[in-house]
C-alpha cells in the first residue's frame, strides 16, 4: 500500500514537472520563434494583467506621470518574461527531480537538507550549467534528465538574448519612422501642414514618394508588432513616436488629399495610386491591430455627445482648409460636400483608432490635436515648475 502511494505521488510529481516544461516550450516557440499576432499563454497572460494593472493606475495620473509610469512598462516586460521561464522551467525539472532524490543521486554529506531544497538547488545550478559538484545523478535516466535541463537553459538564455535585440531592433526602426512624420507634419499633428509641405511653387514635389515610402514603413511596423506583440507595450513618453499618432496622420492626410484639395488643379495627386495604396494598407493595419489586441467588441469611450464629435470633426475641416488656403493651395470650391465626404471618412476609422489609443494609454486629444495642435505638438510635457519669491 505505502509503495502503491509512493508511485502514485511520484507519478503526479513527475506530470505535473512535465507539464510546466511543456507550457514553457510552447511559449517560448509561440513568442519567440513563431510570428503571429498574439505570444504564447504565459507571455500573454503576463503583458496583459501588467498592462491592465498600470493603466488603471496611470489615467489617474497628470498626463506627463501617466506617460512616465507607462514608459516603464515595455523595459520591465522582457526581464519579467525572461525570469518567469527560468522560474518555470527549474520548478518543472525540480518536481521531477523531487520524488527521486537523494536514492538516484550523490548527495555531499554537507549539504544534506530537505529533499524540496536539494531537488530545487541541484535544478538552479543544473539549469544555469554552474555545477558545483555536490550534488549529482546516479541512475541513467536522472543523467540524460539533467543533461536536457542544462541544454534548455542554454538554449532558453540564447533566444532570450536574441528575442531581446530584435526588440529593441524594430523599436528602433520604429522611432525613425515616427520622426520623419514628425518633422514633415510641423512637430505635431498637423496634416495640412504635412501636404503644405510638400507644396512649393505651385506645385507638389515629392509627395508621391514620401506616400509611397509611408506605404511601406507601415506595413513593416505592423510586421514588428506582429512578430514581436510585446512592442504594443513600449509606450514612448512622445507621443509623436507613438503608433496611433503615425497612424493617424496617414488616414488623415489620405482624407486630406481625397476631400480638400481641387479635383481639376490637383488631379494627379487627388486621385493617384499611391493614396488609394496608402489608405487602403493603413486601414487593414488598424484592423489587424485592433484584432490582434482584442479590441473588436469594445465600444468607442465616448466623453462626447454625437453633436460635439461632429463639432469637432467640422472645427478640424475648417482649419484644414483655412491652411491649405493659406499656403496657396487650392481646395474644392464646394465645400459643403467636402465637409459631408470628410465626416464620412473619418467615421469610417476613428472608432477603431480610438480604442487603439485609448488601449496604449494615449488620451484622443493628444494623438489628433483636433481640439488644439499645440496640444497635440507639446510633446515634452514638462511638468510645472514651482517658482519661488
Amino acid at each position: 500500500m505505502l509503495l502503491s502511494l509512493l508511485v502514485v505521488e511520484a507519478s503526479f510529481y513527475t506530470t505535473l514537472g512535465l507539464l510546466l516544461i511543456a507550457l514553457v516550450v510552447y511559449d517560448v516557440y509561440a513568442t519567440i520563434l513563431h510570428s503571429r499576432a498574439r505570444s504564447g499563454p504565459i507571455s500573454e497572460t503576463l503583458n496583459r494583467v501588467v498592462w491592465w494593472a498600470a493603466r488603471r493606475i496611470a489615467f489617474r495620473l497628470s498626463r506627463h506621470r501617466r506617460h512616465r509610469l507607462l514608459n516603464a512598462i515595455g523595459p520591465l516586460l522582457l526581464p519579467a518574461l525572461i525570469i518567469t521561464f527560468i522560474l518555470l522551467l527549474v520548478s518543472g525539472f525540480a518536481l521531477i527531480y523531487l520524488p527521486r532524490m537523494p536514492t538516484h543521486f550523490s548527495v555531499s554529506q554537507d549539504a544534506i537538507s530537505s529533499a524540496w531544497i536539494e531537488s530545487l538547488y541541484f535544478s538552479g545550478i543544473t539549469f544555469t550549467t554552474l555545477g558545483y559538484g555536490d550534488i549529482t545523478p546516479r541512475s541513467i535516466e536522472m543523467r540524460f534528465v539533467s543533461l536536457v535541463e542544462g541544454a534548455s537553459g542554454f538554449a532558453v538564455i540564447s533566444l532570450a538574448v536574441t528575442y531581446l535585440l530584435t526588440v529593441y531592433s524594430a523599436l528602433e526602426r520604429k522611432r525613425a519612422v515616427a520622426l520623419s512624420f514628425y518633422h514633415q507634419a510641423e512637430e505635431g499633428a498637423n496634416v495640412a501642414g504635412f501636404v503644405a509641405h510638400h507644396f512649393v511653387a505651385g506645385q507638389f514635389h515629392g509627395l508621391r514618394d514620401v506616400l509611397r515610402i509611408a506605404t511601406r514603413d507601415i506595413q513593416e511596423l505592423l510586421e514588428s508588432h506582429v512578430e514581436h506583440p510585446v512592442i504594443h507595450y513600449f509606450h514612448p513618453v512622445e507621443v509623436h513616436k507613438s503608433l496611433p499618432r503615425m497612424l493617424f496622420l496617414v488616414l488623415e492626410i489620405c482624407t486630406v488629399l481625397y476631400v480638400c484639395l481641387d479635383e481639376d488643379e490637383y488631379h494627379q495627386s487627388h486621385s493617384h495610386p499611391e493614396v488609394r495604396t496608402l489608405e487602403a494598407s493603413s486601414r487593414y493595419v488598424l484592423r489587424r491591430l485592433v484584432a490582434s489586441l482584442g479590441l473588436e467588441q469594445q465600444a468607442k469611450e465616448h466623453h462626447e455627445t454625437s453633436a460635439e464629435e461632429s463639432r469637432r470633426w467640422r472645427q478640424r475641416f475648417r482649419q484644414t482648409m483655412d491652411r491649405l488656403t493659406e499656403a496657396g493651395i487650392k481646395t474644392r470650391r464646394d465645400r459643403k460636400s467636402s465637409w459631408e465626404e470628410y465626416r464620412t471618412r473619418r467615421a469610417g476609422w476613428e472608432g477603431q483608432l480610438h480604442r487603439f489609443a485609448i488601449y496604449l494609454g494615449y488620451d484622443w486629444d493628444e494623438v489628433t490635436g483636433d481640439r488644439d495642435l499645440q496640444y497635440a505638438a507639446d510633446e515634452e510635457m514638462e511638468e510645472p515648475q514651482a517658482i519661488g519669491v
